[in-house]
């Protein structure tokens, strides 16, 4: 179950992400693109990154599952209650 929230959340924050860059590019024009990636490399960027984003999250579901959010949020945070 946990999976499923997480690749349903995922996938709805992607729809998000594609029609914000859709219409920022339609919107956008410039005449000078010496130097800079084009728009479609930039979304493939971000394509492996959140694919790299969903794996890595999954692998951590899988192995860690089983230690609470809060104690990760303390440990990362430096909050240690004794």
């Amino acid at each position: 179950m946990k999976y499923l929230i997480v690749i349903i959340a995922f996938i709805l924050t992607w729809i998000f992400i594609e029609i914000t860059l859709f219409f920022s590019n339609k919107n956008y024009n410039e005449f000078d693109n010496e130097g800079k990636i084009s728009y479609k490399k930039f979304v493939w960027y971000l394509r492996i990154i959140s694919l790299v984003l969903i794996i890595s999250t999954f692998i951590y579901m899988h192995y860690f599952g089983d230690i609470s959010l809060a104690k990760v949020i303390q440990y990362c945070l430096g909050i240690i209650n004794k």
